[in-house]
């Protein structure tokens, strides 16, 4: 959604790099300047965060534009691995450099949201209410779901645009993946229980990817699935 409404605003995206170590995560920041443009010396490669900022600011520097230049961070949460002092250096971006510059944006996202809510939203150190704007976004209504089906030509009744809406919850990322000419039974046995669907995996990822201590929400769930009468 970011990219798509900034197009070429942007003028640097990173998404961090799930499980990924801080060397790695360094080397991933660096190649994505390197590709941009800036010419990196093998002495002046980042070996900590403090220096992978300093590199994106002397990047952001030379970007000339008519317009708000964005930067893109996105899977923020992934970055910050044990004893990186990612935070740190990313709090001393915004302080330091960011809020001195009225044609920057800097846009964060991260699917980890008890880390983004706990760490940014919350945070009670330098980027205590920084944020500018939060997006709220929600997945789409079951009458928007109606209508975003309709435009794909897909003719479904009310019953099974239901039916797809409770496993779908409406997420327009899953939606998509809906194809013209197909059942609900069919559609769900495609996504969800072939090995290589789009849902396949999803239970297990999902819980990985937005908690710091999935496996307790794993757990939980797995025990709420063994007494159908409610726990």
């Amino acid at each position: 959604m970011i990219s798509e409404y900034f197009g070429k605003q942007i003028k640097f995206e990173i998404a961090g790099l799930q499980e990924g170590s801080l060397k790695e995560q360094l080397l991933h920041f660096q190649t994505q300047l390197e590709v941009k443009g800036l010419k990196i010396k093998k002495e002046k490669a980042p070996k900590t965060w403090m220096q992978a900022f300093a590199l994106l600011m002397s990047y952001i520097d030379k970007q000339k534009s008519q317009h708000k230049k964005v930067i893109f961070i996105d899977e923020l949460p992934w970055f910050d691995t044990p004893r990186s002092k990612f935070l740190m250096a990313f709090q001393n971006f915004w302080n330091s450099y960011c809020t001195k510059i009225t044609d920057l944006i800097v846009v964060i996202c991260g699917s980890a949201a008890s880390w983004m809510i706990k760490k940014i939203v919350k945070n009670k150190g330098s980027l205590h209410n920084r944020i500018s704007e939060k997006i709220n976004l929600q997945p789409f209504t079951l009458a928007e779901t109606a209508l975003f089906l309709k435009a794909k030509g897909i003719a479904w009744s009310q019953y099974d645009i239901t039916q797809c809406y409770m496993v779908t919850g409406g997420v327009p990322f899953y939606l998509e993946a809906i194809k013209k000419g197909e059942s609900v039974a069919q559609c769900i046995d495609r996504l969800c229980f072939t090995k290589n669907g789009l849902l396949f995996e999803e239970f297990d990822e999902l819980y990985t990817s937005l908690f710091e201590n999935s496996q307790m929400h794993y757990t939980l769930i797995k025990l709420l699935n063994k007494h159908k009468q409610g726990l």
